[in-house]
């Protein structure tokens, strides 16, 4: 959800209106805590000691800078990537420089390139995809005229992470369906309905609910079946919960976690189950636990933000994940040592599939574009048509021929790996599209919608009918 943070505008001083995308804002600055700057000249033997009226104001403008920083330049310009050899993590990074030399002068804002670089017409311009604002714009120029100061706690930290019981009830109209999960023989769908979880027997034609099950407090946002059919994880703010399957009894919770539990994966002998838990403006952490265990067996900082999705290769190898950060990585599952890092996307990387054999991995990006990666050589083998709106998920249908995506804009699209653009565009839904799945033999695709209903297709694009709403509540009484 959205907050503003207001720093009010006097003379000679600065006033920024940011929108912060970012459960909490970091903190209200006061119309008294910024005062002018004397324009007078100091008398022989005055004081030339910072007032604290001065010191609030500089204080505030640091702050101001580096949330600027950490939202729009941070994600390339960092130890990991360090675009044009520049990194802004710290204040001496700064003053080093990129390749091209420095690019901030203290106290010259006129001589410092950075500043340029935030100009309109600037070439190169940055950040590379949007314009500052003007307010943003000047902020910038303020904090270098004042002397670059820097502000490391502010850098790092721009929200505060509730503890789960803080979170208030979601409101009864709203009911998206972020995350959907198949079970591996094509007969249960798990569907999180805002914060609840139905099971439907779709191995059946009535579609029956197996289950309803009161799950977390904010929305369920990932979902896994174990490949076994045994286990159900699912995914919430700060919570992981383990259901067993036969009985659709929670059997196991895992809390002590940073943030919203993104994605959710298990190794192909069902015996480990992956997470991804991370919280906005922080770094991405992966957690692996043997099943059964409320311990973590591993956990390793994947990305320098939100990872948003990760998969298991089919031969249980492999881990890759997607971040908020645009990259792509592959991990030694059984180690977690980075073994490849893939970039191409100008987005947020929203969604991966490995195709059933191992050999590729496909990503669905913010950017609007599905690439495929060949795994073996690590190289970018196509990219598929910029679709209408990002690609929110990804599926590759069982017998490797499809690469099934769901969007933004409310359709599934079905691709060929080597084609660059999707051949299939079903009917759209009423709203965006969150999660996919496609059953084992190829002929059916389910979708989740922002709108609270999962979208059933046929692979030739026809609209089979819609599960959940009021349909869902009278089937659940009748039974």
């Amino acid at each position: 959800m959205n907050r503003v943070l207001q720093i009010v505008t006097v003379p000679f001083a600065l006033v920024v209106v940011m929108i912060l995308a970012s459960p909490v804002a970091i903190g209200e600055v006061q119309p008294s805590d910024i005062q002018p700057p004397s324009t007078s000249t100091p008398m022989p033997g005055a004081s030339t000691k910072q007032s604290p009226a001065s010191a609030n104001q500089t204080n505030a403008l640091a702050s101001t800078a580096m949330v600027i920083l950490r939202k729009n330049c941070l994600n390339c310009h960092n130890a990991e990537k360090k675009k044009g050899e520049l990194i802004l993590e710290s204040r001496e990074a700064l003053l080093k420089g990129g390749e091209n030399g420095p690019v901030v002068v203290p106290g010259k804002a006129s001589e410092s390139r950075m500043a340029q670089f935030l100009l309109p017409d600037a070439d190169p311009h940055m950040p590379p995809k949007k314009q500052l604002t003007d307010e943003q714009v000047a902020t910038m120029r303020a904090w270098i005229d004042d002397g670059a100061k820097w502000d490391g706690k502010a850098l790092a930290e721009t929200n505060v992470i509730l503890h789960a019981s803080n979170l208030r009830a979601l409101p009864t109209s709203y009911q998206p369906v972020l995350a959907i999960a198949l079970s591996s023989d094509g007969k249960k769908l798990a569907v999180g309905h805002a914060n609840q979880i139905w099971v439907y027997d779709v191995g059946q034609t009535n579609h029956s609910i197996l289950g309803k099950l009161e799950a977390h407090r904010d929305v369920v946002q990932s979902l896994a079946w174990s490949p076994d059919g045994k286990w159900l994880a699912s995914g919430g703010y700060r919570r992981i919960l383990l259901w067993d399957a036969q009985g659709m009894k929670q059997s196991l919770e895992i809390t002590n976690l940073i943030g919203r539990v993104t994605a959710l994966d298990f190794t192909p002998d069902s015996t480990t189950l992956i997470a991804a838990d991370g919280a906005e403006t922080r770094s991405g952490l992966v957690g692996v636990w043997a099943v059964g265990e409320i311990a973590p067996k591993a956990t390793w900082t994947a990305h320098n933000d939100t990872v948003l999705d990760l998969k298991v290769s089919s031969d249980g190898k492999l881990l890759a994940t997607a971040s908020v950060d645009k990259l792509v990585k592959l991990w030694e599952l059984s180690t977690g040592k980075e073994i490849a890092r893939l970039e191409g996307h100008s987005g947020h990387v929203l969604a991966l599939a490995f195709k059933p054999d191992g050999s590729l991995l496909a990503s669905g990006s913010a950017d609007k574009e599905i690439k495929v990666w060949d795994i073996k050589t690590k190289e970018q083998k196509i990219t598929i048509g910029r679709h209408p709106g990002g690609v929110n998920d990804l599926a590759w249908t069982s017998d490797g021929k499809k690469i099934v995506s769901g969007c933004e804009d409310g359709a599934v699209r079905l691709s060929d790996e080597a084609k660059d653009n999707p051949e299939k565009t079903f009917n759209t839904a009423t709203d965006m599209l969150y999660a996919i799945a496609v059953t084992p033999d190829a002929k059916t695709v389910y979708a989740g919608c922002h709108d609270g209903m999962v979208y059933v297709w046929g692979t030739d694009g026809t609209l089979k009918e819609k599960l959940g709403g009021q349909n869902s509540d009278k089937k659940l009484a009748a039974q």
